[in-house]
């Protein structure tokens, strides 16, 4: 079972450490606040991904990263039923290429372990290698499960030439 997820306007920190080599003792992944939400928005619309539906109710679902008081990277996860839909992986243009993109899906694949849930969808448009790079493969979008298939992401926000992926998650759930 998950966790109760923390008042609005709180925060959750976790640590997580850079990839060797970025000058940066570590990697803070928090949950964001409801006052966070313009900052993720306009990061989210700054690398081009679909933001019309992320709104406050769904912030819990969200990880956010700082660097110097500036939010420079983002992924949250929608909750379909017994399966997720990864979204909104986004990182600033200067701070990609330092890991932290992976250490935002790393998390968000042990909270979706944690819950027993062991399928995660996605769409992207850009970033098909990396992703498949991590175990993702591509899928037939009309094959996803009806929760899936139901967002707002995949019936409107991402353009139908989007790849859609997936990923079977193993039953490991780490400290």
């Amino acid at each position: 079972a998950r966790d109760r997820p923390p008042a609005a306007g709180s925060r959750r920190a976790r640590t997580a450490p850079p990839a060797s080599g970025t000058g940066m003792s570590q990697w803070l992944l928090t949950e964001p606040a409801v006052d966070d939400l313009p900052e993720l928005l306009a990061l989210l619309q700054e690398c081009g991904l679909p933001h019309g539906d992320v709104t406050a109710d769904k912030l819990a679902e969200f990880l956010v990263c700082r660097a110097e008081g500036r939010l420079i990277a983002t992924a949250g996860l929608e909750v379909c039923g017994d399966t997720v839909l990864l979204r909104s992986l986004a990182v600033l243009p200067g701070y990609r290429q330092r890991g932290l993109a992976s250490r935002l899906l790393e998390a968000l694949q042990q909270r979706t372990r944690a819950r027993r849930q062991r399928q995660i969808f996605l769409l992207t448009t850009t970033a098909q290698e990396f992703f498949a790079a991590r175990g993702f493969v591509r899928s037939a979008r009309q094959l996803v499960p009806p929760g899936i298939a139901d967002t707002a992401e995949f019936r409107q926000l991402c353009p139908a030439s989007a790849t859609c992926m997936h990923q079977q998650l193993d039953d490991q759930v780490l400290p």
